[in-house]
């Protein structure tokens, strides 16, 4: 009779315990215990980035301390929904990266925020960022970050060491402004116009600005716009940094994001600022993979853009590759989903050309037709490299999806 009451009362501990966390399996055997909300970092778009009025805006956004209960994913724009991402965790990993699109519009500045919610109804603090968005032909103008930024600008994963927006190598709250890890308080507009006896950089894409030539020297002081230019000052004594006129004061940039007009011979060699010296405890490092390869599923695009019932429509998606090296062509598999009880409707093969390193290729149009549950709930999911074939530095940002409302139709 006891030993009956006492694996009673252990079973029920047991679900207690469980049903206030997720377990995840760890390799060897362990697990490891999520509680509490999700965590939402952007890495992009950059703080205050500016973008001509029209152009698509690339938001992604890293989702961890996940787990398996993640029951959707919220982007709002200046406080309205444009998209839900719903079960965008199916795999229960404990962390994944979500990609929506939103086409810039009105002049002016914009409110941009992700939030993932668990299925309880529990939620993350709101990860936020403000952009501008400029009429055409207007000229954008830098905007300088202070070194307490949470989402230190530049390009993802457009650094030596793999630094990017959404990195969490983020500088203490609030630290104290100097002369070294902060712009000028309120500087003049940038004066870009290249000096004649000065080779000009013009910078290839959003591109952080250091303090000192390494991505050792964190957090970036600010930050370029892609196509903006600026005077190159000096150079590296390996030559692959260039220190250029930032505003009233220099920065350093990295010299493979930036095409350089004018002689570099006879630029003056800085080896910059002392390096600084690392004060906190060394964290253990997961080995780096021997691929380079990072493929990414972004955007989703459908035309029509309301898809109806046993009508054929087209699906486009946007492959992109944040690895160092060339990725090879490979597969993509398009799947119907309907949303009220999760089950497969259609599953198309498809496939993407190769992708060079820090470039988006388009997968082209991909004929999918819905012929179930009209007038509900349907999502497009798209699955880069589903058989995991070609090797990468992260398996878990292959899948991106979006939601839509099918049209009766035909049926």
């Amino acid at each position: 009779m006891f030993n009956r009451v006492w694996r009673t009362a252990f079973a029920f501990g047991l679900m207690l315990a469980l049903s206030s966390c997720n377990l995840l399996n760890q390799p060897g055997g362990g697990q490891t215990v999520i509680s509490g909300p999700p965590v939402v970092r952007l890495a992009s778009p950059l703080p205050n980035a500016t973008y001509l009025e029209g152009v698509s805006v690339n938001i992604q956004a890293q989702v961890t301390n996940a787990g398996t209960d993640v029951d959707r994913v919220e982007v709002v724009v200046d406080g309205s929904i444009i998209a839900t991402q719903q079960q965008p965790n199916s795999s229960g990993a404990p962390a994944f990266t979500v990609s929506q699109s939103w086409k810039a519009a009105g002049v002016g500045q914009h409110s941009i925020s992700v939030t993932a919610f668990r299925a309880d109804g529990s939620s993350s603090t709101p990860a936020t960022v403000n952009v501008n968005v400029v009429a055409p032909g207007t000229t954008p103008s830098p905007a300088p970050t202070t070194a307490g930024s949470g989402n230190p600008p530049g390009g993802i994963g457009n650094e030596p060491g793999g630094q990017s927006a959404g990195s969490n190598n983020a500088a203490p709250t609030n630290p104290p402004a100097t002369a070294t890890n902060a712009p000028p308080t309120n500087p003049p507009p940038p004066t870009n116009t290249p000096t004649p006896s000065k080779p000009v950089a013009t910078f290839n894409q959003g591109v952080n600005v250091r303090s000192g030539p390494g991505t050792i020297f964190n957090p970036p002081i600010g930050a370029f716009a892609a196509n903006q230019t600026a005077d190159v000052l000096a150079k590296s004594p390996d030559g692959t940094w260039f220190k250029v006129r930032y505003y009233n004061a220099e920065g350093w940039v990295f010299g493979q994001l930036v095409t350089v007009s004018g002689d570099v011979s006879s630029l003056p060699v800085d080896p910059g600022p002392p390096t600084p010296i690392p004060t906190a405890t060394p964290v253990p490092v997961t080995p780096t993979p021997v691929t380079t390869i990072n493929l990414v599923a972004g955007a989703i695009r459908l035309n029509p853009g309301s898809p109806r019932c046993k009508e054929t429509y087209q699906v486009t998606v946007d492959v992109a590759n944040l690895g160092s090296t060339e990725a090879p062509s490979g597969s993509l598999t398009i799947q119907d989903i309907a949303v009220r009880d999760g089950s497969v409707q259609q599953s198309v093969p498809a496939g993407f050309p190769a992708v060079p390193a820090g470039a988006t290729v388009n997968s082209g149009n991909i004929p999918i037709t819905s012929s179930t549950y009209f007038a509900e709930q349907h999502k497009i999911v798209a699955i880069v490299d589903p058989n995991n074939v070609i090797p990468e530095t992260n398996e878990n940002d292959n899948r991106s999806e979006i939601t839509f409302t099918l049209e009766k139709g035909g049926c």
